[in-house]
């Protein structure tokens, strides 16, 4: 899959980069982030510019949440109606749906960067709790500028080892994406057992 994408990359040049960074960003797996790494290093090469590629992942990563936004926005409701055959994966939605109604703006920047595997889920369930827009494109355009401008930066500094260090991320970004679900999990694991001692007291 990567090799693929690489491919189709260098051969439509920065309009594929924005189809695939969109694609990405709005849930189909795609190796984005060295995608991204690549294209710094091109462009430490003198093979691309570096603002002509930082606007078109930009303009790509911000359409593809607002897809999300929008499909939650839209149809999310009626997804979630249909999920009844699969209750856990409804409740799953549902506490994210509550997440990115109590982190707001917060949730939204940092899964564009810091927890960026779970940004297509935080893009749906703000769309289904009808996050206001203008917010959360702020909050998107901020968080997606450190994505693309570190990983691009991170690509042209390293460009000699860009294999080695595409190894190191993509696994990183799984870890630090299981990390932070298993945090929310365990935060509000925490908040309900706060709530029933609280409530055993009040008896």
């Amino acid at each position: 899959m990567t090799e693929t994408i690489l491919s189709i990359f260098s051969i439509y040049g920065a309009p594929a980069l924005f189809v695939i960074v969109a694609a990405g960003q709005f849930g189909i797996p795609l190796p984005t982030s060295i995608l991204l790494l690549t294209a710094g290093a091109l462009q430490a090469n003198g093979d691309l510019s570096f603002w002509q590629i930082f606007i078109w992942a930009l303009a790509g990563a911000v359409t593809g949440d607002h897809l999300g936004y929008a499909t939650g926005r839209f149809a999310g409701a009626a997804m979630r109606d249909n999920l009844d055959r699969w209750p856990k994966l409804r409740n799953s939605l549902d506490r994210a749906e509550a997440l990115t109604r109590k982190w707001g703006d917060g949730s939204i920047f940092l899964s564009r960067w810091l927890f960026s595997p779970v940004g297509p889920y935080v893009n749906l369930t703000s769309g289904l709790s009808v996050h206001p827009l203008y917010r959360f494109t702020f909050a998107d355009i901020a968080g997606e500028v450190i994505w693309i401008g570190g990983y691009l930066s991170l690509g042209a500094l390293f460009a000699e080892s860009i294999g080695e260090i595409a190894d190191i991320v993509a696994n990183a970004a799984w870890m630090i994406g299981a990390g932070a679900i298993t945090f929310i999990l365990g935060w509000q694991l925490l908040v309900r057992i706060r709530r029933i001692k609280a409530a055993g007291k009040t008896r």
